[in-house]
């Protein structure tokens, strides 16, 4: 029971035998960071939170502010394998009046390019569209960022439009940002046609 004197949910979803999304737990700050630090380099050319990660105590600040599941705003979720962090993926943005959600994701070099990003979005897509009740998801990405790219054009989603300019990227670099969307609708026919 937390201060306000009720049990705060605690979301995880399994995705495959291996696979699951697990909402952040501030126990898990000293594992995120010795995966964040190992993989620094490469990270921090996307992702400009990475510069201000420097220690387990740096880690735990930043993740305090969500480790609350909370279906009216955000969930935040480390995606793992066989229970080891092997990245993140989540929705860090919720929108409850317009009913759509953002899609956001990383993964460690190790696990890159195996498919489990795009598990772990189809599991996001589902939550979003039967759990949630959204109607629209979207995934921005870094315009450079080809790899991210690749996950919603694999998936079907609708390039639409690229805001130049837009985002602050790793580093402190301004860059094109692409918005990328996939209506219920349309994940309803995929579904049909590719079943997972």
């Amino acid at each position: 029971m937390n201060s306000l004197g009720y049990t705060p949910v605690v979301f995880s979803s399994s995705i495959d035998d291996h696979l699951a999304l697990r909402q952040f737990s501030l126990s898990d700050a000293e594992q995120a960071y010795a995966l964040i630090d190992h993989d620094r380099e490469r990270l921090s050319v996307y992702l400009p939170w990475v510069e201000s990660i420097h220690c387990v105590a740096d880690q735990r600040r930043s993740m305090t502010p969500l480790v609350e599941y909370d279906p009216d705003a955000r969930l935040s979720c480390w995606l793992t394998y066989d229970d080891a962090i092997i990245g993140a993926a989540g929705l860090p943005v919720i929108d409850r009046d317009a009913l759509w959600g953002e899609i956001g994701y990383w993964i460690d070099s190790a696990h890159e390019g195996k498919g489990m990003i795009t598990a772990a979005v189809r599991e996001l897509e589902r939550i979003c569209f039967t759990d949630l009740g959204l109607e629209r998801v979207q995934i921005t990405v870094d315009a450079r960022n080809t790899r991210s790219r690749a996950v919603p054009e694999r998936l079907g989603y609708t390039l639409e439009g690229v805001l130049r300019h837009h985002l602050v990227s790793g580093h402190g670099v301004i860059v094109d940002q692409c918005v990328y969307g996939l209506l219920k609708p349309e994940w309803q026919a995929r579904a049909l046609v590719d079943p997972v």
